[in-house]
Order: C-alpha cells, then structure tokens, then sequence
C-alpha cells in the first residue's frame, strides 16, 4: 500500500516504514469531523439571553465546561454595537458540543487521559449528520499499538487499527533477519563440511597409493582441488570456520557467519529506534495533548478569560424610576471589546471557526514539537548503521578460483616443464661450480708436484758431473717451454668453452646442437636467473628468464609472460587470475598499465606506451632498444647482470701467467728448473734408490737416452684427445719423484668439465721398472705404438698426427705428456715445429689399430688418448 503520509510528516514517516503501518496525513484528520459551517471539532450555535449584569462569579457560573445538559461548553458575552462606549448592550451564549470525543458512563463527553488510546471510526450524529473519528484515532492511538505490536510479536503481519490493516506486503516481520542470518550460517556450515570431504578426496586422489592414476585422474584431482580451495575461500569471506558474532537476535540466537552478525546488528539498531519512538509517544501522551479535543477546550477556556476581562466588566447598569414604573437600562464604558484580536467578532459564527482551527494547529505544534524532532534523528540514525552494514553484502562472495580444467592442466605442464628445467639449469650450475674447484685443487697438486720435480731432481742429480748438467739444462729449457705452453693451453680452454658450436666444450651452442637447454640461461654462465631487469615507463619491470622467456611485473600486482617458443602471452591478475593468449607476427597486445606490445615478424616484441616511449626486446640476445619521447634511444642489456662467456671465465685465461698456477709462481722463467733448480750436485743417494729413479733407469749409460723423453716436445701439453679421460682427476700425481715409467697413480672419476683429469705421468708409482711393452708388427717389422689422430680445431683446424716412438736400444718407458683441457693445446699444434731425438724412428700409425698402450694386466695404467 503506498504511503498516505504527509511529506514533512517525518513522525507519519517513520512510523511507516518501521511498522509498515499507513499512516494517514495529518493534513486531512479532522476532515470528517467538522460541522455544517466548517468548524473542526466541535458544532455549536449563539443564543440571545435577557440581559443583566453579572460579577465574576456569576460568569463562571454560566459559563465553561459542562454546565448544562446537552452542551459540552457554555460561553457568555456581550455586544453593543463596537468596542467602546455604547448603549442597548445584549448578552449572548454560544453552546459548543465536541464532535468524535469518547463519553463517560453518563453519556457525557470526555478527553483522553495522560497515555490514553482511543479507536474510532464513522458514526452519526445527534441531528443527524455523518462522521468518521477513524482517521484521528488512526494516527494519533494506532502509531503507538502498531510500535507496541512489533516490538510485543516481532511482526506486524495482519495488524489494523480502527479499520486500517497493514498490507502483507508491507508488513515488518522482525523474524525475516534472523531466518536470513540463520541462511548465511547454513551456507558456512555446508561450505566447512564439505570442504572437509574434498580436502580427503584430494589427498587420496594425490597419495602414491591412489587407485586411479593417468592423465584422467589427474584433471579430476584439479577440479576436486579447485573446488575444496573455492569453499575454504568461502569460509573465510563467510567469517572463517569459528567465527564469533558479537550480536545476537531478539530471541537470543548467536549467528555462527560475518553476514549472519550483521544481520543481527541491523535488527537490534531497528529494535532500538522502535522504542526510540515508542518512549516519544508515551512522552507525548502524558501531556494529554495527544487529544485534539483538549486544545479546543483550552481555547475555549482562554476564551473565557479574555471576555471576563475585557467584556464583562464594562457593562454599567442604569435604574429609572418614573412613578411606579422602574426601568433598567445596560450600557458600556470606554475599554469595552466585543471584537476579539484573533477571532473577530464574537456573535459571528466565522469567529468560531477561526477558534476550531486555531485548536488544530495548537495540537500539530505540540506533534512538531515533541514527535518529529525524534522521528527525524531516528530515520537519520538508522539510515547511516544500514548504510555501513549494507557495505558488507556490496560485493557477493567471490570464486577465488575460475580457471577451466583445461586451463589448469595446461599451467600445471608448464609448471612442471619450468620445474624440470630449472632442475636441469640447478644441476649445471653444480657441475660447474664443482669442475671449477677440482680445476684449482688440480692445478695447485699440479703446482706442488712439479715443484717436487725440481726438488726430487736436484737432490737425486747433485753429484752426476758436467756432463749431465749440460744435458739437463736442455731439459730445463724444454720443460719451461711446455710448462709456458699450459698457460697458453689452459686459455685456448677458457675460450673453447665460450666457443661457438663443435670447439672445446660447447656450452654456448646452438639450440639444435648438443646442449640446447644451455642455449640462453648459460650464454653468459651467470647462471642466476632475472639478469638485469629494465625499468618501464609507469613503473612496470621488464626481465629475461633463465627458460628464454620476458616476464612484465607492474605496480598493480599484475605480471604478463611472454614465451617465444610458443608465442604465448600469459597474464597473472592481482587476485591470481591466469589467461592466455596466442601472438602471431603482427599481432598486439593490451597489457594492464595500458601499453600495447607487438610481435615482430623476426620474434622481437615491441611495446609501446601511452607517455610515447616505445621499447622492442630481442628475447635471443637480451637486447632492449629504447625510444624516448624526445627521440633519444638507449640500449639496455637485459643479460648485463649475468655477464659474458669470456669475462665469466676470464680467471682461467690468465693461468699461463705466473700468479695464475697455484704453487707454479715463476714456472716459466729459466731459473725456475734450470741452473739453480737443477744443480748438478742436488741427486742424493736416496733419491737413486728410493723406487722414483732406481739403477734401472739410470745405468749403462742410458740416463741421457732415458730422458730424452722429458726434453722438448716429449713434456709439452699435447695431443688432447676429445675422448674422455678415464686416468683420474686433473693434475699430476702428488707427492712422487719423476721416475721413468714409475709415476703415482691418478684418482680416477671425473666430470663432465674434467672428465678423468689430465692423464697419468706414467705407471703407478709401485710397479716394476720392467714394464710390459704391446708390440705391433707393422709392415716394415718394427715395433711402434699406434693411436689415430686427433683433430684440434682450437688449433686454426689442422689436423697432424703425433708418433710416439721407442728409442733404439733403450727400455721403452711410459712417462706421457700432460694434456690440456679443449684440445689443439701442443706446439705442434700452434704452428710450432715438433721435435724429437735424432736417434729415433717415425712409423706411420695405422687409424685401425685400437690397441692402448700400457694397458695389459699387469702394466703401466692407460695414458689418455687411444
């Protein structure tokens, strides 16, 4: 039913809206109770009396409230014609009857007491005419039973008062918040339950001994697990799984859900202004004035009090006597008033009406003044607390998770495929970290044991004569140089591993070559991921992964992936949201800071922002060509941060200096090994005997021809073989003298950047001089030892073929050069003339022999190189 209340009646409004009772408009209450001339509230009539003087006691006599039957107020006065002094004076009685007022037990009219309700409705009058008191009794008692009626039943659903009902539609039922909060736990309560259920259904369907496994069961672990992780984030947008409300309801129920607490917050804010209004009212009844009848009466009574003192009094009395004849007559002095300062002339029935509808808006004042002002802080105040409970139910509740199940099989291949080669790149890093500390252990026991070279050979030659002094400076002068040539070696090795594709060890291959996986993240063998990020205009940071893929992160939280492999544009929302799109040559996309990024048909992406700045990234060589708005251009390398292939192992090229060996400082200059380092009186008895150089290496003459082996190319780093080592790890054997075929033998192992170190100095260092030789008849009849040659690309491409020949009439030995890692490192190789003794003879290697030298049972262990 809509409103029937009047517009600025905020008292009619209020009641309306917290009972859904119509109030009806003050404006017309009082139409149906109104006389045949328009006199609200009462009909009344003047009568003409005889006239004679009264005092004051006499007036209130014959005038005021019931003093005659039939009439509920009498009021006398006089008139003369006008204010002021006067003759022929007459006296007047004006006879009031209240109309729509309740009577007592005699039938008499009567007002309402303090707090008093009364119900009405139409009835007919005593001459016959037709009234309604319903719509007076409607607003001034129903407001009050309808607030009492809510408060007493929790809803006004088929309540009326003197003939009004309450519509169902708009009743108030108290109940519904409840019932509505009761909803929102049941809601929770499910959500908890059965987020419980899916919790154990994920767990058993991702145990090792889950029965269903495959591709199929995997998609329905992701939609049990998407559904378990949306209801868990239903409970917490729901309040959590022990929420506590810190309200409850008016029949004393504590919801267990956010909602459900507001909900019982905004019934005890309705509640309380409810009675807010109800005290009001009850204020207001207390006075009485809440019957309209009342200030009619106190009108009327104020009335009465200004004709005694302005009417009354001035009447003077005039006595004639003419015989026997008494005549009487009535006059008025000066200061006599008949016309009233409101009313007009009191023996004008318009002045009455004036009176009754000054009695109507003396009653309207005293609902201004003590109900509205209520009513309208009550609607303000109840409109601001709903206005911040309505905030909690703005947004609904959120699914935290939306990705289709195809969506999600798709991430979790991508998760795993980055997982596998972040694993793989983890792995590498290792193995080189480890290579790279076996390199310096092995070169500081490199170090060490060529120091005791030196030691072990001056004390085991100090007393051999001149003779072998000027035999062994040559020596010296070889070793120098082969030791100079490791340093040469150990760089070509440094640059091999930066090589491009088929030199030394390609790390830094092509994606088709052999380790394609090391293609990007190890071009610069930082081996750290995010390289050197660029900063974007807007604050978004671009940067290169180690998987070859451009990552944009930007200040909302939002992050864009680019993967040029597949062409894919993947998008992370704030809130974790993950959609992907497809980029073919020329198309665009919008990013989230509102820049727009291409993909060029050579695969560099090119976005553009909306300052006018415009950036294009290579994602194959990390390379960001900025364009400013002024049409300034920088270039940024987003693998700066990882460093270059050559500076990453520069601390190997510098090897072949003096402080690059550790424990070889000064290897390289002629003292080293020559005439102070070999002094011919340093070779002691002990040294002679101690296994290292025994009397079958040294006697008959055969020192000079035994050490041919150790002069000039024979102790060169050469011949790198790209076989893999199987001889131990890199570097000499430590702690024993040089001996001819008696050297100790290698650790073995090795690894993938040291695979089975540099080779062995010969036979272990306990093994009998009399070593075990293969022979080989080849053509010509004479013994030689065959290995197939060795390409040293590193080396300018040549390729030349190294012979290893026996000395004629001597004990062949075993004492091998030492090889350096990457290939190509001997001076032959370099362009260097190979020499060799004069006695000896060069036969030709046959490529189809795979005989390895020194590798009988019971010989010297293998050298590298086959």
């Amino acid at each position: 039913m809509p409103a029937t209340n009047d517009a600025d009646d905020y008292w009619g409004k209020a009641v309306t809206l917290y009972t859904g009772f119509p109030m009806p408009s003050r404006k017309t209450l009082f139409d149906k109770l109104k006389s045949k001339e328009g006199i609200p509230l009462f009909r009344m009539d003047i009568q003409s009396m005889g006239v004679r003087a009264v005092t004051a006691e006499d007036y209130s006599a014959i005038s005021g409230w019931m003093k005659h039957d039939g009439e509920d107020y009498d009021l006398v006065f006089y008139t003369a014609g006008g204010d002021g002094a006067h003759s022929g004076v007459e006296m007047h009685r004006a006879r009031i009857v209240l109309i729509g007022v309740p009577v007592d037990s005699n039938s008499r009219a009567r007002l309402l007491d303090a707090g008093e309700m009364t119900s009405g409705g139409a009835f007919t009058g005593h001459y016959g005419d037709q009234w309604d008191s319903g719509p007076m009794s409607q607003y001034v008692s129903g407001a009050k039973a309808a607030l009492d009626k809510l408060l007493a039943d929790h809803t006004t659903r088929g309540f009326a008062y003197s003939g009004l009902p309450v519509a169902d539609a708009e009743a108030v039922d108290l109940n519904s918040f409840e019932r509505t909060a009761l909803a929102f736990d049941r809601a929770a309560k499910f959500f908890i339950d059965h987020a419980k259920i899916l919790e154990q259904w994920e767990t058993s369907l991702g145990s090792e001994q889950a029965s269903w496994k495959g591709q199929a069961a995997g998609v329905f672990w992701h939609l049990v697990h998407q559904l378990r992780k949306n209801y868990d984030s239903y409970v917490e947008q729901l309040g959590g799984a022990d929420y506590h409300s810190a309200h409850t309801t008016v029949n004393g129920v504590s919801p267990k859900s956010k909602f459900g607490d507001t909900l019982a917050m905004a019934q005890q804010q309705l509640v309380t202004e409810i009675t807010n209004l109800q005290n009001a009212w009850t204020t207001w009844a207390n006075s009485r004035e809440h019957d309209p009848h009342r200030s009619v009466l106190e009108l009327l009574d104020d009335l009465s009090s200004w004709v005694l003192t302005n009417n009354v009094p001035y009447i003077d009395e005039t006595t004639s006597y003419g015989g026997e004849t008494t005549v009487t007559s009535y006059s008025t002095r000066a200061g006599f008033l008949e016309n009233h300062p409101v009313y007009g002339n009191l023996n004008d029935i318009q002045s009455w009406k004036k009176l009754g509808e000054a009695a109507v808006t003396r009653w309207n004042n005293y609902v201004n003044q003590q109900l509205v002002p209520v009513a309208t802080q009550s609607l303000s105040t109840l409109n601001g607390n709903w206005i911040d409970a309505g905030t909690e139910f703005e947004d609904p509740l959120k699914t935290k998770d939306t990705t289709s199940l195809s969506e999600s099989y798709q991430q979790e291949q991508n998760q795993l495929n980055q997982d596998q080669l972040n694993q793989n790149q983890q792995n590498l890093n290792d193995i080189l970290n480890n290579n790279q500390q076996n390199l310096n252990e092995g070169l500081n026991n490199l170090g060490d044991n060529l120091n005791n070279l030196g030691n072990n050979l001056n004390n085991g030659l100090g007393n051999i004569g001149d003779g072998l002094n000027n035999g062994l400076g040559n020596f010296t002068d070889g070793l120098n140089n082969s030791l100079g040539d490791l340093g040469n070696n150990l760089h070509s090795l440094s640059s091999n591993l930066n090589g491009p594709p088929g030199s030394g060890l390609p790390l830094n291959g092509d994606p088709g070559g052999p380790n394609p996986l090391l293609n990007n993240p190890l071009n610069h063998l930082g081996l750290n991921d995010g390289g050197n990020p660029l900063t974007n205009p807007g604050g978004a940071t671009t940067r290169l992964n180690a998987d070859g893929t451009l990552t944009t992160d930007y200040p909302d939280g939002s992050s864009t992936t680019f993967n040029p492999a597949t062409g894919t544009m993947t998008t992370t929302s704030p809130g974790g949201k993950v959609t992907t799109s497809r980029l073919n040559a020329g198309d665009s996309f919008t990013n989230p800071d509102g820049s727009t990024t291409t993909l060029n048909a050579d695969g560099t992406l090119t976005t553009k922002f909306p300052d006018g700045t415009s950036t294009t990234v290579d994602p194959a060589t990390g390379a960001a060509t900025t364009t400013h708005p002024d049409g300034s251009v920088t270039t940024t390398d987003l693998n700066a941060g990882l460093g270059s292939g050559a500076d990453d192992l520069s601390h190997l090229t510098d090897l072949h200096s003096t402080g690059g060996l550790n424990g070889l400082d000064g290897l390289n200059a002629p003292s080293s090994l020559h005439s102070g380092g070999l002094n011919p009186g340093s070779l002691d008895s002990a040294s002679l005997h101690s296994g290292s150089l025994d009397s079958g290496s040294l006697n008959s003459g055969s020192l000079n021809s035994g050490l041919d082996g150790l002069h000039g190319d024979d102790l060169a780093f050469e011949d790198y073989d790209s076989t893999p080592f199987t001889g131990g790890a890199l570097g000499a054997p430590g702690g024993s003298a040089l001996s001819a075929g008696g050297a100790a033998a290698p650790p073995t192992g090795g690894t993938p950047l040291n695979p089975g170190g540099l080779g062995g100095m010969g036979g272990a260092g306990n093994q009998s001089n009399n070593e075990r030789v293969r022979k080989v008849l080849d053509e010509t009849g004479g013994a030689s030892l065959r290995r197939p040659t060795v390409s040293r690309a590193a080396s300018g491409g040549e390729e030349e073929e190294r012979e290893m020949v026996l000395t004629r009439g001597s004990t062949p030995t075993t004492s091998s050069p030492y090889y350096p890692m990457g290939g190509g490192g001997s001076p032959a190789g370099q362009g260097a003339q190979s020499t060799e003794s004069g006695d000896r003879e060069r036969s030709s290697w046959v490529p189809e022999d795979e005989d390895v030298w020194g590798t009988d049972e019971g010989g010297a262990p293998a050298v590298i190189g086959r």
